[in-house]
């Protein structure tokens, strides 16, 4: 039977090691290269070899086969599967049932979160229902995934050590109870064998149990870790990790029972019964059986993060996406047109260089999706948003070092000469600007969850793209042009003239004028309330349809249905009617085969939406009902993402503090603070309400903002230590000279968030229109408030000589250094 899924050697981590010893192996030959024409050959290399292994990750075996190819997409993108959970009440030590509290729910969606995604790489959205039940939205589960997704849910993972007591089962003996063992399995290993059969074969077995203590000897409270691998002689197990409490626990335990079995019980079920060997595990111990590398993963996962609260699935049901299907193609195609509008740009502005560019881009493309292919990450609409970041950064890269190689074409320099020295001074502020949003990617990728993780998941891959398109591949291919005499000059068009402005004198009514409109922008949330904070963040109410046989209702049904509805809203001691506002339309498909429609919306406005969708459609929909919701932007995820975004912050401004200085780092991170407060202000002003959508479009708004500031920052450290004579003439000679490439890479990032905005459709206008806020807010702030800033902080001669002893000092330690260190 043909298969359409990748190639099972990108699933064999002998061949994905080897892969990536080759990559290693010449990109470290590349960077020991000095000799230009084994670099030119190797860079070449190296760049075929990585786009080969990127096409062929990216299902790139279909696309030989003339197949379509495809990256997974988010349950935002691409629909998934709805799991509703209801948690029981836990018992005390006494055996009591102790109630279901907030806290617990939120706990458990923590947990699950863990479970179904241990490293962020599912797009998951889950939110509480009621009191004691949770809503789980996943990507498209596969019919066989589905146990093992049940599974995962409704594991307790509650782990306990008994010791086995010497007689066999049977045999009376009080204070022991008698508990199922998992076998050792005696199953077929030929992996053409179906899964059910062998399910159906485990089955069959007779049950065998061992007698082993009746209360539990220790618990797993006190595990501090789990995690599985793979033992030569014993297959899959999971190594456990205690606390000192726990370690303490256990060797007083292998001290009692010296030379005895102890059973490992999971769930009720003893998983192995080892012989204690020794008196003292130093805080670790092991569970090993018949695992395959799923299982041992889960029950390791399931047992660092065990469920105070036993979990029961109430219903599975299918999904369709949160962007219909018409959004997401006209999303799609206007992005198309975005970008070829900004290469048709790249290559009228840059002529032949311009093309260069695109090659760099194309690679930086392959890298990106090869990546996410490989790892299993999903595509969701942050992930879109550190993409359009990802690719604004490569244009920026590329218009950097191109504008670089005009000045130094303009000062008289060969087209040879100048493309080592344009490559050579622009690295850099690509490396500084590229660090920051690694450090930003990284720690958000480590301490957040859920959505916020697609983001920073596709900034990690992008930045990689980003470098070794920018700077081995457009290098690369620049040298085989003029090296073979085909290139000798490098003609641009002029967008800005030569010469030096005085932007500083326009400093003061900017940063005045606004950082009013900051404070207006904060004035917004005041004044408009909980109406600025959409059902993402809120909660609100599901109003649910049971579609009548053969019937259907599309969105723009819906949508059309639903316009200009008011509802009846409690304001203090007041009604008042309300517009409907920000509401979601989910579709979703019953095992049974029904069809069901869900609105998700504000609490108070689900009974008039039920009411009037049953008056509008009586002969296609039956069934309304409604019921309080909790928000997909759940109060963890909130306080997780929050902290993630305080620490990126303070490592950038320890990163910017320590790479140039205090002054600096002040400038661009009250600039960067100053342009997110501006975005989500306007946005909300202009009638948005902030979503799930906004988290994303804010961190690529952070991404542009820092980055455009350290261009600059890195131009007026440049010509501090080259140049002498006054300060703020220095600034503004940098400025000056930076601007034609600020305002190149704005423009280039602008043109296709204008596309979305004006033909991308509702989804793709909530998502544009901060971007395109954030653009224009960030190119003026990095000159007209960053700059400034800098300036007023340093006073002037201070920072001069700041500047002027790092230098002094970086010099030192490169002659104290030895060769090749």
């Amino acid at each position: 039977m043909e298969q359409s899924h990748a190639s099972p050697l990108l699933h064999d981590p002998k061949y994905v090691l080897l892969w990536g010893v080759i990559l290693l192996f010449l990109f470290l030959f590349y960077l020991g290269t000095i000799e230009q024409k084994k670099k030119k050959i190797i860079g070449t290399l190296l760049t075929l070899v990585m786009s080969f292994f990127c096409i062929w990750a990216f299902n790139g075996q279909n696309l030989f086969q003339g197949k379509s190819i495809s990256l997974p997409l988010g349950i935002d993108l691409a629909g998934g599967s709805s799991f509703t959970v209801k948690l029981s009440p836990a018992t005390d030590k006494d055996g009591k049932s102790v109630p279901i509290r907030k806290e617990d729910v939120q706990h458990a969606i923590d947990i699950l979160e863990r479970r179904l995604s241990p490293n962020g790489e599912k797009d998951l959205q889950m939110s509480p229902q009621g009191d004691d039940r949770i809503n789980i939205l996943m990507p498209g589960v596969k019919p066989e995934e589905v146990d093992e997704v049940r599974t995962k849910i409704q594991q307790v993972a509650h782990l306990e050590f008994r010791l086995v007591h010497e007689k066999t089962p049977g045999d009376f003996a009080i204070g022991y109870t008698e508990l199922p063992y998992r076998e050792k399995s005696d199953l077929d290993t030929d992996k053409t064998k179906s899964k059910s059969k062998e399910k159906q074969k485990e089955k069959d077995k007779p049950q065998r149990t061992i007698l082993v203590s009746a209360n539990a000897d220790m618990d797993g409270t006190n595990v501090s870790r789990a995690f599985a691998y793979q033992d030569p002689s014993k297959g899959w197990a999971i190594s456990l990790e205690f606390n000192n409490k726990g370690a303490d626990e256990f060797d007083k335990l292998a001290e009692r029972g010296y030379q005895k079995q102890l059973a490992i019980v999971v769930d009720g079920e003893v998983i192995s019964a080892p012989t204690l060997q020794t008196r003292h595990f130093g805080g670790r111990a092991e569970i090993s059986g018949d695992f395959t590398a799923d299982e041992a993963r889960s029950l390791a996962t399931a047992l660092q993060n065990p469920l105070k609260n036993p979990m029961v699935i109430l219903s599975e049901n299918t999904i369709s996406p949160a962007f219909g299907k018409s959004t997401i193609k006209q999303g799609v195609y206007t992005g198309i047109w975005g970008s070829l509008i900004v290469a048709v740009f790249m290559v009228v502005y840059y002529r032949f260089a311009g093309l260069i560019a695109l090659v760099g881009l194309f690679v930086d493309f392959l890298l990106m999706f090869g990546a996410m292919s490989l790892f299993g990450f999903t595509l969701t609409m942050p992930g879109i948003a550190g993409m359009v970041l990802t690719i604004g950064m490569a244009v920026d890269a590329n218009v950097l070092i191109y504008e670089r190689m005009r000045e130094e074409m303009k000062g008289g320099k060969s087209l040879v000469t100048a493309l080592e020295a344009g490559f050579s001074k622009a690295f850099p502020a690509i490396f500084d600007a590229h660090v920051t949003a690694l450090i930003t990617s990284g720690i958000l990728f480590y301490l957040a969850s859920g959505l916020v993780k697609g983001f920073a998941v596709t900034m990690l891959v992008g930045i990689v793209g980003t470098l070794f398109g920018a700077l081995i591949v457009t290098r690369v291919v620049f040298h085989w042009f003029t090296d073979s005499g085909k290139l000798t000059s490098l003609k641009v068009t002029h967008l800005i003239p030569d010469r030096t402005y005085n932007m500083l004198s326009y400093a003061r009514p900017f940063i005045i004028g606004s950082f009013a409109l900051a404070a207006i922008s904060l004035g917004v949330f005041a004044v408009k309330g909980k109406n600025s904070v959409g059902i993402d963040f809120r909660g609100g109410s599901n109003t649910q349809f049971v579609l009548k046989d053969g019937q259907d209702l599309t969105d723009d049904e819906i949508s059309k249905g639903l316009a200009g509805l008011t509802y009846e809203a409690v304001d203090g001691n007041a009604t008042k009617q309300m517009p409907l506002g920000q509401y979601v339309i989910l579709h979703s498909q019953q095992p049974t085969g029904g069809k069901l429609l869900s609105v998700r919306a504000e609490y108070e406005a689900g009974g008039t939406i039920m009411s009037t969708l049953e008056k509008k459609f009586p002969e296609r929909i039956s069934g309304g009902q409604t019921e309080r919701v909790g928000s997909i932007v759940g109060s963890e995820l909130a306080w997780r993402s929050g902290i993630a975004y305080i620490i990126a912050m303070v490592a950038i401004f320890c990163y910017l503090a320590f790479r140039y200085e205090l002054a600096f780092a002040v400038g661009a991170i009250v600039a960067l603070f100053h342009d997110c407060i501006i975005v989500v202000g306007l946005a909300v002003a202009f009638g948005q309400e902030l979503s799930i959508v906004h988290i994303g479009a804010v961190l690529t708004v952070a991404g542009y903002s820092i980055n455009d500031t350290i261009i600059v920052f890195d131009r007026i450290r440049e010509m501090i230590r080259t140049k002498t004579g006054n300060l703020r003439d220095i600034m503004n000679e940098a400025i000056s000279i930076t601007l034609s490439r600020t305002l190149l890479t704005s423009l280039t990032a602008f043109m296709p968030m204008v596309a979305l905005f004006f033909f991308g459709g509702p989804a793709m206008r909530e998502f544009s229109l901060p971007i395109l806020i954030g653009i224009i807010v960030g190119t003026y702030s990095s000159i007209y408030i960053a700059s400034p800033l800098v300036l007023w902080w340093s006073g002037g001669k201070d920072l001069r000589r700041q500047v002027l002893d790092s230098h002094a000092a970086a010099e030192a330690l490169k002659k104290v250094t030895p060769a090749g260190a």
